[in-house]
C-alpha cells in the first residue's frame, strides 16, 4: 500500500480555482486530481510494473460498481476507457493514454459487467439494438 503524506502548497487563487474546477469535472477531490497530474508529469512514460498492475487489480477487486472503480483508479493515476476493439483499457489519467487492456490483467468486459450488474457506463449498444428490433406482432 502506498504511504501518503500531507504537504502544504502555496498556489495563486486562479490556479487553485482551476484545480477545483478540474477536480469537480473529473468527479474527484482536488488532492486526487493533483496527485494524478503530478504522477503523469513526473513520469512521462508510465512504467508497467507488477506492482502497478497489482494496484489496478486490487482496485478492480475491491470496487462495488463502475463509479467506485473509476474513483479508485483515478486516485492511482489511471482511468478505465472503452478500447477500440470493443473491450476495456487502462489509461493514464488525466493524460488519457492507453497503457494496457484489462485482458492483460486477467479480466474481461463481460466478467466486469457480471461483477457490477451493469453495462459499462455510456455503453448503450444493447439499448440501441433493442429499439431497432421489430415490434412483436399483435396477432
Amino acid at each position: 500500500m502506498t504511504h501518503m503524506q500531507s504537504i502544504s502548497v502555496d498556489l495563486p487563487d486562479d490556479v487553485l480555482a482551476a484545480l477545483g474546477n478540474a477536480a469537480d469535472a473529473a468527479g474527484c477531490r482536488p488532492s486526487d486530481y493533483l496527485n494524478a497530474v503530478l504522477r503523469v508529469v513526473l513520469s512521462e512514460v508510465p512504467a508497467r510494473s507488477d506492482g502497478q498492475e497489482e494496484l489496478i487489480r486490487q482496485a478492480i477487486h475491491h470496487s462495488a460498481d463502475w463509479l467506485d472503480l473509476q474513483r479508485r483508479l483515478r486516485a492511482r493515476g489511471y482511468v478505465l476507457r472503452r478500447a477500440a476493439g470493443g473491450g476495456l483499457a487502462i489509461h493514464t489519467w488525466p493524460r488519457d493514454r492507453a497503457i494496457l487492456s484489462i485482458e492483460d490483467l486477467g479480466y474481461s468486459l463481460a466478467g466486469l459487467v457480471l461483477k457490477f450488474g451493469a453495462t459499462f457506463p455510456g455503453d448503450f449498444s444493447g439499448a440501441r439494438r433493442a429499439r431497432l428490433a421489430p415490434p412483436p406482432s399483435a396477432a
